[in-house]
């Protein structure tokens, strides 16, 4: 009592006015449209009407916080722009820097004898460099290039790794093309195309650098090397030419001799043979998920194939009863000869099965399995009016549901006419059995509607191709 005195205490005015509201408006009572909301509610919380009561206050406090911010920075809004618009401190405006490209302002501008304020638009456009302005980059870009080219190489004397040759610099104010001579040593990037001169070769890089019209020339000479590589991509590379090697000077011969060996080592020659694993376990993945699908769609299959049989073995359920009842038994009585039937019956097929030594797949029926478990659940001590509602809940068919309430009823009230009503049920469900075997053969209908189409494809393809080729 006391912790909800100060969790009474410790709640925010919104909380307070949320629950006010809520007491008024009362939007938690029952209706229609919250009824899956309110029952979802107290399936999470496990607190019935508390837990709806919380959530509509919660709901109303955030919604008034929310209201709230909202009027506060209109007010703001209002209060800041009240004058029409922010005023152009000193008649100037900031422009955009090089690069930026041009920017619209719009703007209300009042002019003098007018009462009201005229509406704007007003491009400014990026700001141009001055000719000093742009040498100036163009030296600043020079003497970077300088320092940056060479990358991690220690000097142009000896460049083994990619050089720095940049698209453009200074934040975009100054662009540079790059050309190299001779051409095909070093891209337009920087990047070493595989030197093989181990003496190296002299290149010349010549960048042309341009700002907004001024352009300057920067011309270097940088000695390329082959890279340093490590060991097995060095042997590799020597492999590699080795065979390129023997494959142009043999190339008029019907065999290629592959060479025996490289840099002193002596080389082994097999073809190479791909191994399955990897497809074997892309399809370990596929079947696994295959079975784990299947394996669900059999459990559907079977709950369908279930709920079909009980509801074509309904009205013998219903026949059954209304003639042992007219015979005199009472309800537990017609529940208990049934399942007795049942056993021996089943008795008896698996008697005959041995006998002949067949096998196969037992045919379940499912309503009597049902009836079975209903007289073990009496014998066992459960109420004889439960173990009726239970079965027609495990049914999970309306009409089993039904007979179930039904026998619960009549033994708790004592109703006469038990078996007229069960006559009538049973000559009601002839019908419905009827129309659920219709139904049952339009969808096997339906489902052989495309093995049709495929035969028919075929049949067409069978009687055309022979007339095509006759032409």
């Amino acid at each position: 009592m006391q912790l909800r005195k100060r969790a009474e205490k410790r709640k925010s005015f919104v909380e307070k006015t949320g629950e006010f509201l809520v007491d008024r408006m009362k939007p938690d009572r029952p209706g229609k449209g919250k009824q899956r909301l309110q029952q979802e509610l107290t399936a999470l919380s496990g607190e019935g009407r508390t837990a709806i009561r919380d959530y509509y206050v919660k709901k109303v406090s955030v919604s008034l916080t929310v209201l709230a911010a909202g009027l506060v920075l209109t007010g703001v809004c209002l209060a800041v722009y009240a004058g029409g618009g922010r005023d152009v401190l000193t008649q100037t405006l900031e422009r955009p820097g090089y690069g930026e490209g041009d920017r619209k302002e719009a703007l209300t501008v009042q002019v003098e004898g007018e009462e009201r304020s005229r509406q704007l638009e007003v491009t400014v456009q990026e700001r141009k460099y001055t000719d000093r302005e742009k040498q100036e980059l163009l030296d600043r870009a020079m003497r970077k290039l300088d320092e940056e080219l060479p990358a991690e190489n220690e000097s142009l004397d000896e460049v083994r790794s990619d050089l720095y040759l940049p698209a453009s610099m200074e934040g975009g104010a100054v662009s540079v093309s790059w050309s190299t001579i001779p051409y095909g040593v070093i891209d337009e990037n920087g990047a070493l195309k595989d030197p093989e001169d181990e003496n190296g070769t002299l290149v010349e890089i010549q960048g042309t650098l341009s700002c907004s019209g001024r352009e300057a020339t920067y011309i270097v000479s940088a000695k390329v090397f082959p890279p340093y590589l490590p060991e097995q991509e060095r042997v590799r590379r020597s492999i590699q030419k080795e065979v390129e090697r023997a494959d142009a000077s043999e190339s008029y011969e019907e065999e290629l001799r592959l060479p025996e060996s490289v840099e002193g080592k002596s080389l082994t020659w097999r073809r190479a043979s791909e191994s399955p694993a990897p497809a074997v376990l892309i399809l370990t993945f596929v079947l696994t998920a295959a079975v784990y699908l299947e394996m669900d769609s059999q459990v559907h299959q079977r709950a369908e194939e279930r709920k079909n049989k009980l509801m074509l073995a309904y009205p013998d359920l219903m026949w059954k009863m209304t003639m042992l009842l007219g015979a005199g038994l009472s309800i537990k009585g017609t529940f208990s000869r049934i399942a007795e039937e049942y056993r021996r019956e089943k008795k008896d097929r698996s008697e005959s099965k041995k006998r002949s030594r067949r096998s196969g797949k037992d045919q379940v029926d499912y309503m009597c399995e049902e009836v079975a478990r209903t007289c073990s659940e009496m014998n066992s001590g459960v109420p004889e009016g439960q173990a009726y509602e239970r079965f027609g809940r495990r049914c999970q068919l309306p009409e089993y549901i039904r007979l179930g309430s039904v026998l619960s009823q009549n033994l708790r009230k004592g109703a006469k006419g038990l078996t007229d009503l069960l006559e009538t049920e049973a000559e009601a469900s002839l019908n419905e059995r009827k129309n659920h075997a219709r139904r049952i053969g339009e969808r096997a209908g339906t489902k052989l509607l495309l093995p049709m189409v495929l035969m028919l494809g075929i049949v067409l393809v069978i009687l055309m191709v022979p007339a095509f080729l006759s032409f």
